[in-house]
């Protein structure tokens, strides 16, 4: 009779397959948390924009509707009489416009209504962007000395901020008494660089504003 020998059977990885295994896992585990890196990277990016977007459009909206109470009340409002007697308050009428350059407006109107003519003072600190913007104001005091207290910072997302000054006639002027119209342009940019293209990204926003006082 012949006799048969039974062969042991082969089982487990060989050491080969093994390391393709484990090329594959790594491969699909770097796959998975790149795709979760720019999933943060976009949620990031829309965060920020979303924080620029709201601040642009809460700086600009202030800056606007002040700017349209400019100069208000005029002296037309009052007896002339009354406003020249010496007892009589300083801070009924609005003078308007105080300084007007490319990136500082000084201004009075009764921005709030309350009768009481107000100072207004925007300004931007700092060497570069992104920059801050300032707003001081208050009542004027019934001597009709500025307000006291401290400036409230609005933005510290200001990539730049200019006004520009236009006569009746629509020509550019630096002449207080002849500025009719005021053309504002402000923009915002994020706090941090876009990962892809690693600049930051601006929103900008520009608007023409007549005051009826001016």
């Amino acid at each position: 009779m012949r006799s048969t020998q039974n062969r042991p059977s082969s089982s487990g990885f060989t050491l080969v397959e093994l390391l393709i295994v484990l090329a594959i896992f790594g491969l699909l585990m770097g796959m998975i948390f790149s795709s979760l890196t720019e999933g943060q990277n976009d949620s990031a990016i829309a965060r920020d924009e979303s924080e620029m977007n709201q601040n642009l459009q809460d700086v600009f909206g202030l800056i606007t509707t002040e700017m349209r109470y400019i100069g208000f009340p005029p002296a037309s409002y009052y007896d002339q009489s009354y406003l020249q007697s010496p007892g009589s308050p300083k801070n009924l009428v609005a003078h308007g416009l105080v300084e007007a350059s490319s990136n500082v407006l000084k201004f009075q109107g009764d921005i709030n209504g309350d009768k009481t003519v107000d100072y207004v003072h925007y300004y931007v600190s700092g060497s570069a962007a992104p920059y801050s913007l300032h707003r001081f104001a208050g009542s004027l005091n019934p001597d009709g000395s500025l307000p006291g207290g401290a400036a409230q910072k609005l933005s510290e997302q200001l990539e730049g901020l200019q006004f520009r000054y236009f006569d009746r006639s629509g020509n550019e002027t630096a002449k207080l008494p002849d500025i009719s119209t005021i053309e504002l342009r402000v923009t915002m940019r994020t706090r941090q660089v876009d990962p892809l293209t690693r600049i930051y990204r601006t929103l900008s926003e520009s608007t023409r504003i007549h005051p009826q006082n001016l």
